[in-house]
């Protein structure tokens, strides 16, 4: 009976050592239960937003590479909802309407509270104006480009025009002096 039960116990041994390893072979793959960015509970998304406010600029843009390279494998909610509260922080955190477009397609029933559903509008509406003030300055910084080409263009001719006038005043000026030449040549 004795080395039956340690039979048992070796196999039951060999058994988790084997699931273990099994494991392990497989942990390259996201695990969502220990993916601290695929939650999306209010609170975690509140402390998140309020770490990645107190850190330098060098560092959000670490955390914000790492979103967007969990956001190539198929992203959960929790992924976008990250991408959401970091990119009002930083400019590293992805474009705005990929984000917009993540968020509009989580489920309306997926968001576990009230709060977590203001959160998200909230952040949502943020991220709208930011990108309408985006495509503003980006038309306003367009424009000057525009004028300052112009005045540029106007200063190349007003000098060429000032080249150009000095011009002839010389040619003028050569032309009286042939003149003079002339009439005084003439007169010897």
């Amino acid at each position: 009976m004795l080395p039956l039960l340690s039979i048992r116990k070796i196999g039951l041994a060999l058994s988790l050592l084997l699931l273990g390893g099994c494991a392990q072979m497989y942990s390259g793959y996201p695990d969502r239960y220990n993916d601290p960015y695929a939650q999306s509970d209010f609170d975690e998304l509140l402390a998140f937003g309020d770490n990645m406010s107190k850190i330098p600029a060098s560092s959000r843009t670490d955390v914000c590479r790492t979103l967007l390279k969990r956001q190539k494998n198929p992203p959960g909610p929790g992924i976008y909802l990250h991408l959401m509260v970091g990119r009002l922080l930083s400019e590293s955190c992805g474009d705005i309407p990929k984000i917009l477009s993540g968020l509009n397609a989580i489920p309306p029933g997926s968001l576990p509270d009230d709060r977590m559903q203001k959160l998200v509008a909230i952040h949502t509406e943020a991220l709208k104006r930011l990108q309408n003030v985006s495509r503003k300055l980006g038309t306003l910084e367009h424009k000057q480009k525009t004028v300052q080409s112009v005045l540029e263009s106007k200063e190349s001719t007003g000098s060429k025009k000032n080249e150009a006038q000095l011009l002839r005043e010389k040619l003028e000026a050569i032309r009286s002096m042939e003149k003079h030449m002339d009439e005084t040549g003439d007169t010897n």
